[in-house]
């Protein structure tokens, strides 16, 4: 079923009708938070689990609903983020260029439980971009700033059944471990990157606990509805965790068939068979240090040629007695590159389904983790319990000068197939300030700029690129 979408002239002109729905949207959140504000000063102020981000006592009324036999629960999330950018666009690098947005998304969530036990979960989405210059047009396979309402999520769970380790989740669904990097929804994007129609079995087991699960990942288009997910494609993965241990394990293989013959190999184009074996683990002592390890080998087939590539992070942090509490932090980041265009082999890792979010590569999202080498540093501090600024430092530079620098979207941007270029792509300083009020509402603004290096420089424009933003986020 198509529907029709009111297009944006070039200019950024506003859509008045969704722009006006957008405002009576944040009407009624601006009252709610009043309303809630003046509910805070009046309640005992002595917290408990419900005290969380999302579900303390002013929304508890919805949080759990008894209509006879079943539970009902209703939450959500309406978020407004300004971004102005220069030198850059949601295209990639682009020296000269300049955007701005506004963006409005809401999700709205209806969970409704029988009897405590299989869990029936509706998400939907509707996401709106004002003031920029690209519309749907743009994106001809996803949109990643809008999504007129629409189905994001529906899916049924139950878990541990018969009092057995068992369970299933069936339908389309947000699937994630983790720090997010090797799988992640991507939920800084306005219409989020990966949700999937998928079939998943599930154990919990007194020492581990696995999923087995087959899929496919949605596409975002407002005039397709609901959204259909990519044809030709599907996925296979076991994702293990092991308990009981002083740190966490997780064990995962991806297997992934892309039958749609869209990918140039090295001798031709064709199809990808492609599987993924890694493993990630993290260890935190509380407030003192943290530390954690990714490690991903990729082989298979791409189209004619052989994979064999390979992605890596490791991480540490160390917290400082002094006020504000703040926390060093140190990260590499490797992602294999091709070392010769024409050898058959593919060594270009495709970061598997990871978060492309700001806190992976750089605010910008000028890079992804494929021929790659990020070395991160970074600085957090609390000036209250409530609020945590951050600053990052980023040295980009290509795993091998002969493959390309590569965008979020893993499109090759840039490339000296001769390799004279050099390796070094360029620095990233990044700013964000996050303040979370009444445990509703997020207050979120940063800035970041880019620094291009000298492959950047020798292929092309070159030029400092910056990005500022300014987000509120309100949940229920």
């Amino acid at each position: 079923m198509k529907r029709n979408i009111n297009r944006r002239p070039a200019g950024g002109a506003w859509r008045s009708g969704s722009f006006g729905i957008s405002l009576v949207l944040l009407q009624t959140v601006l009252h709610c938070l009043v309303a809630q504000l003046a509910w805070s000063t009046q309640a005992d102020t002595v917290k408990s689990d419900r005290d969380k981000p999302g579900q303390n006592g002013f929304w508890a009324p919805v949080k759990d609903v008894k209509l006879g036999p079943f539970r009902l629960a209703l939450s959500g999330q309406l978020r407004l983020r300004y971004e102005s950018s220069g030198d850059f666009t949601l295209k990639g690098y682009q020296p000269g260029a300049a955007d701005e947005l506004l963006l409005e998304r809401l999700r709205m969530e209806v969970a409704v439980r029988l009897l405590d036990k299989p869990r029936l979960f509706l998400q939907f989405q509707d996401a709106h971009a004002f003031l920029t210059t690209f519309d749907d047009g743009d994106f001809p396979q996803s949109n990643p700033i809008e999504n007129t309402l629409d189905v994001r999520q529906l899916c049924l769970e139950w878990l541990r059944m018969g009092d057995t380790p068992f369970g299933f989740k069936v339908g389309r669904q947000q699937i994630s471990y983790g720090d997010q990097r090797v799988f992640g929804p991507g939920n800084w994007g306005n219409t989020g990157r990966f949700a999937w129609d998928a079939a998943m079995f599930k154990i919990d087991a007194d020492q581990f606990w696995m999923d087995l699960w087959v899929g496919k990942f949605l596409r975002y288009k407002s005039a397709i509805w609901p959204d259909r997910s990519v044809s030709d494609f599907l996925t296979f993965v076991t994702y293990t965790g092991i308990k009981k241990l002083p740190f966490s394990l997780e064990l995962f293989y991806v297997n992934t068939r892309d039958d749609r013959a869209v990918v140039a190999g090295e001798t031709g184009n064709g199809n990808i068979r492609s599987q993924s074996v890694g493993v990630q683990s993290t260890w935190q002592e509380q407030n003192s240090m943290d530390a954690g390890v990714t490690f991903v080998a990729q082989f298979g087939r791409y189209a004619a040629d052989r994979i064999r590539a390979y992605g890596a992070n490791a991480k540490w942090g160390t917290f400082i007695s002094a006020p504000g509490r703040p926390r060093l932090g140190v990260q590499f980041t490797y992602g294999s590159g091709d070392r010769d265009p024409a050898d058959g082999v593919h060594e270009t890792f495709d970061g598997v389904f990871g978060g492309r979010d700001i806190q992976y590569y750089g605010f910008l999202n000028l890079f992804f983790w494929a021929n790659l080498r990020d070395y991160q540093f970074e600085l957090s501090v609390w000036p209250h319990e409530d609020a945590v600024v951050q600053f990052e430092y980023h040295h980009f530079t290509l795993d091998r000068a002969r493959d390309a620098w590569y965008t979020t979207g893993l499109v090759p941007y840039r490339r000296d197939r001769a390799g004279h270029s050099g390796l070094s792509l360029g620095e990233e300083l990044d700013m964000r300030a996050t303040w979370n009020l009444q445990g509703h509402l997020e207050l979120m603004g940063g800035y970041g700029v880019f620094f291009p290096g000298s492959f950047v420089s020798q292929t092309g424009a070159s030029t400092k690129a910056h990005w500022f933003f300014a987000q509120a986020a309100y949940s229920w």
